[in-house]
């Protein structure tokens, strides 16, 4: 019902060209700032923002100005930042450093080291609690615990870290290790990989790949949002060509290394190198199976 009372915000969005993403009460703006219009974006969002504000008024809601963050997502080599600050009322409010965004943790450079840190950090406390119990539990259960209270927080909106530093990801993969010989009753000194081979468990990296993919799958076949869907375009040859029937995508350019882990970017690239036999996968079933598959053998196998 509060989406439906709420739903002139986004004609209030649309009026003012801005781009917008809804969950529930929480509205995020985007805006994009170029040295030759800064004056006139800033204006732009301060205004739609007072509008929103105004008719939050006159339909007796509160915009909630403590609540309002800011953040100005610049390259992490940029220097002599301008100022981007914006009223709203009678606050200004502030670029944050970072910023939580639906469970993720969001930083100015978008380097995700500080969300990195805080999974590692519920993570190993969870570890910690599940080995209090381990001597009371066989393996199996060992092992639902763990991914109830450690693989769900390594694999949630893990997507948006593809294409990290090794310095990032490695500090996930020790997570999962750790977790791996909590199960297993193995020492802290055993060899990983055989250990990670007995559990079936793909490594961090690859469970990234598995999450991108799967969800370009679910984009090319209606399963996914429209949001989604509209990121990637399928393949089409000027003229008759093989790879016409290859279920290819357009592989779009990389203008930075930090754009090349945008999704439009990286899933393209990534499922054009998947094998045939997974890309014209018949079910979402039967995609994850061969993709894991594929996955766990390029993890252990080579």
């Amino acid at each position: 019902m509060f989406v439906i009372y709420s739903a002139p915000i986004e004609d209030i969005i649309k009026e003012h060209g801005l781009s917008s993403i809804s969950y529930a009460d929480d509205t995020q703006l985007y805006v994009l700032i170029k040295p030759s219009n800064r004056d006139s974006a800033l204006d732009k969002l301060a205004n739609c923002i007072e509008d929103i504000r105004l008719w939050m008024t006159e339909n007796k809601l509160m915009l909630n100005n403590s609540k309002t963050e800011l953040l100005h997502v610049t390259s992490r080599f940029a220097r002599n930042v301008p100022n981007v600050d914006i009223t709203i009322g009678n606050s200004t409010i502030t670029p944050s450093k970072e910023v939580r965004d639906l469970g993720v943790i969001l930083d100015k450079g978008l380097t995700m080291s500080a969300h990195i840190n805080a999974v590692c950090k519920n993570a190993s406390y969870a570890i910690y609690r599940i080995g209090k119990l381990r001597r009371y539990l066989d393996a199996e259960n060992t092992e639902k615990l763990i991914h109830s209270f450690v693989t769900s927080r390594i694999d949630n909106c893990n997507s948006i870290l593809y294409g990290l530093p090794d310095k990032e990801l490695n500090k996930l993969q020790r997570i999962q290790n750790t977790a791996a010989r909590v199960v297993t009753l193995s020492r802290k000194h055993d060899h990983i990989t055989p250990v990670m081979v007995q559990l079936h468990w793909l490594p961090i990296r690859q469970r990234i790949v598995f999450k991108l993919m799967l969800l370009t799958y679910k984009a090319l076949n209606g399963e996914a949002p429209v949001y989604i869907s509209d990121l990637i375009t399928t393949y089409q040859p000027s003229r008759t060509l093989r790879s016409a029937s290859q279920y290819l995508l357009q592989e779009a350019p990389a203008k930075s290394k930090t754009y090349g882990r945008s999704f439009s970017v990286a899933a393209p690239r990534l499922w054009n190198r998947l094998p045939l036999a997974i890309r014209n996968s018949q079910t979402t079933s039967q995609f994850k199976s061969r993709l894991k598959t594929h996955l766990f053998n390029e993890a252990f196998n080579n």
